[in-house]
């Protein structure tokens, strides 16, 4: 009897042991779909943020990002030329001073001293807004005058990045007022006498350590009556072409062709002849980083064609916060 019951237990130790293996199995299988479904809802969570991020138009630029670019002249020379944007929350100020020379054969303009300060402000969505306020001293063969200029505002919107073969693109609409004098009673303008609308578009491609940049734009004067005749200037499409090379981190250098092709003008409807033109500047310039939030900016503007300043030199000190 005895012998029966121990073969009995014998027999049913594996049926016991295999049970509760079964048992640690189906535990263990709970436990790894729990796993995996902690791990999935992970997943997705972050599928959903890098989706919003891809979607944020800030996440293009970080913080960090900007924080890399105040320490770069060739980002901040870009930011001056319209190639780039401020990020949203970041300003600049920048003073300008420069000195304008005519040649007395060309042109009654002599000279202009111009001193200008402009306001930049990084909007949401990889926009800006700019004004820029100037103050002229003119000198002219007939006399001077120092007084307000043309007052301008430009709103400029990153349409793509420079990723691939794509170059970034930059959209702009500006506006001139006729703050300034305009010299038609007789007197010497410190503006242009017209108010103006101007639309462009600048392509800008990076190939380390140049970067490339190109613009069209198209400036439209609204016509005015003048002692009762309506004067129509001719409307002017403006192309530059231009490079700017990294000399180092904290220095810059560039160098740009500034073409503009002037249609005829007209009185009261009537043709001017020989009113249409083509103005043409070679610029070259030089930019370098003084502190982490201010650059120092010369330049040079030098004739190529037409009615414009044998050559122009300006300074500007744009200040970042």
């Amino acid at each position: 009897m005895i012998r029966a019951l121990a073969w009995i237990a014998l027999l049913a130790l594996p049926v016991a042991v295999q049970a509760q293996s079964v048992d640690e199995l189906q535990r263990l299988l709970r436990e790894r779909d729990a796993t995996i479904q902690q791990l999935k809802e992970r997943v997705e969570a972050l599928e959903r943020q890098a989706a919003a991020t891809r979607r944020s138009p800030a996440a293009e630029r970080p913080a960090d990002a900007d924080d890399e670019e105040m320490d770069r002249a060739l980002e901040r020379t870009l930011v001056r030329q319209g190639g780039l944007v401020l990020r949203a929350g970041t300003y600049e100020i920048e003073p300008q001073l420069s000195y304008a020379h005519w040649d007395k054969s060309r042109s009654a303009l002599r000279r202009v001293t111009e001193a200008a300060v402009s306001f930049r402000a990084g909007l949401a969505w990889e926009s800006q807004f700019q004004v820029r306020v100037p103050y002229a001293h003119v000198k002219t063969a007939a006399g001077s005058a120092t007084d307000l200029g043309d007052i301008d505002f430009a709103l400029s919107k990153q349409l793509t990045r420079d990723t691939g073969y794509w170059p970034g693109l930059i959209a702009s609409l500006a506006w001139v007022s006729r703050t300034g004098r305009d010299g038609f009673d007789g007197g010497v303008p410190t503006g242009g006498g017209f108010n103006v609308v101007q639309a462009g578009l600048t392509g800008v491609k990076r190939h380390d350590p140049l970067v490339y940049y190109g613009g069209l734009s198209y400036a439209s004067a609204l016509s005015r009556q003048i002692s009762g005749i309506k004067v129509e200037p001719g409307d002017t499409l403006g192309v530059r072409l231009g490079s700017i090379l990294a000399a180092s981190p904290d220095t810059s250098v560039n160098v740009g062709l500034n073409l503009g092709f002037v249609r005829t003008a007209r009185l009261d409807g009537q043709r001017v002849p020989q009113s249409d033109t083509v103005l043409g500047t070679l610029q070259v310039g030089y930019g370098t980083i003084l502190t982490r939030r201010l650059l120092l900016n010369v330049s040079g503007d030098f004739r190529v064609t037409g009615n414009v300043p044998n050559f122009r030199l300006t300074a500007t000190l744009p200040i970042r916060f």
